[in-house]
């Protein structure tokens, strides 16, 4: 989900695993194709253009026994096309995203989220705990980006057990 250029579904494809590949921005949809034709994984590896689940069919597609997602994790709208992979207004994908989440897992399936905190990485907390999930913190970086202390965090998230 939001797969840019690709580079996490190509690992993936690289592994063995067939990928679906989905992103909002047309020009990451042609990035990711060419990624891994020149990888060499675009027989495991499907892009398609998709506003969060639109372009998935559960039947055919799913389910998922891994969902990855670098959430855009600003809030405001984006200006221009590059800025889609960043901008979210009010959070709409990430809300949806994490909102339709289950019904695209597997029974043991999983996500991967990215996130830093130069969004509202407080909003996000709230939401994985809304909807249910168990958090584990995978990695936990920190650094100065023009002057500000920025941190990134990869999650884990589960469903919890009822």
């Amino acid at each position: 989900m939001g797969t840019g250029c690709g580079i996490n579904g190509i690992l993936a494809a690289r592994g063995g695993t067939d990928v679906v590949a989905l992103d909002i921005n047309p020009e990451a949809v042609r990035a990711a194709r060419d990624d891994a034709r020149r990888n060499g994984v675009d027989n495991r590896f499907e892009v398609r253009l998709s506003d969060v689940f639109d372009a998935v069919d559960p039947t055919a597609d799913g389910p998922f026994d891994v969902m990855v997602f670098d959430p855009p994790f600003r809030w405001f709208l984006p200006r221009a096309l590059l800025e889609m992979a960043t901008a979210d207004p009010g959070y709409r994908a990430l809300t949806r995203f994490m909102r339709e989440a289950r019904l695209h897992l597997s029974d043991r399936g999983r996500l991967l989220v990215f996130f830093g905190s130069s969004g509202d990485l407080g909003y996000l907390q709230r939401l994985v705990a809304a909807e249910g999930f168990e958090t584990e913190v995978l990695s936990h970086k920190a650094r100065v980006d023009a002057g500000w202390q920025v941190e990134y965090i990869t999650y884990r998230l589960r469903p919890r057990k009822a």
